[in-house]
C-alpha cells in the first residue's frame, strides 16, 4: 500500500471524520476542513494526530495532498456576491488536482485494498463473512 497526504473536505461530518480516522490507522497522512470545527468530532480527530483547519480556503492547496476527499457538504454554490461558498473546490479545480468522493476513497483505498477487506469487515463485525444480499427496498440486511 502507497502511504498518502490526503486532505478531507467536510471533515467533521460524521461519515468523512469516520473516513478520517480510518485513513489514520492505515498510516497515511491527513488533514482536513471544515466550516464547523469543534468537539466532539475535532477532539476525537486531533487525538489522532488530524490536522484540523477552519474554513474552505483556497490557501489549503499549499499543504500539497495527494488527494483531495470531497465530503458531500462541498458544493459550488455561490455566495449573493457572486464569490464561491467553497474557494478551495474552485481552486482544486481550477489546478486540475486529484480529488475523489468520500465513499470512493474508502473503497479504491480500504475495502478492496489488498489485505484490507478482511481486517475492515472484521472491525464491521462480520469476522471475514460476506455482508447479506440488500432487502427490496434497497436497504442492508441486519449483519449476522
Amino acid at each position: 500500500m502507497n502511504l498518502m497526504h490526503i486532505h478531507i473536505l467536510g471533515v467533521c461530518g460524521t461519515f468523512m471524520g469516520g473516513l478520517a480516522a480510518l485513513a489514520r490507522e492505515a498510516g497515511h497522512r491527513v488533514t482536513g476542513c471544515d466550516s464547523g470545527v469543534y468537539p466532539p468530532m475535532s477532539d476525537q480527530l486531533r487525538a489522532l494526530g488530524i490536522e484540523l483547519i477552519e474554513g474552505y480556503s483556497a490557501d489549503q492547496l499549499a499543504l500539497k495532498p495527494d488527494m483531495f476527499v470531497i465530503g458531500n457538504v462541498v458544493s459550488r454554490a455561490r455566495l449573493a456576491d457572486g464569490s464561491p461558498r467553497y474557494p478551495l473546490m474552485e481552486a482544486i479545480l481550477e489546478a486540475g488536482l486529484p480529488y475523489t468522493s468520500g465513499p470512493q476513497w474508502l473503497s479504491d483505498h480500504v475495502l478492496h485494498a489488498p489485505g484490507q477487506s478482511r481486517h475492515v469487515l472484521a472491525i464491521a463485525g462480520t469476522h471475514g463473512k460476506p455482508p447479506p444480499p440488500p432487502c427490496s427496498a434497497g436497504c442492508w440486511n441486519k449483519l449476522a
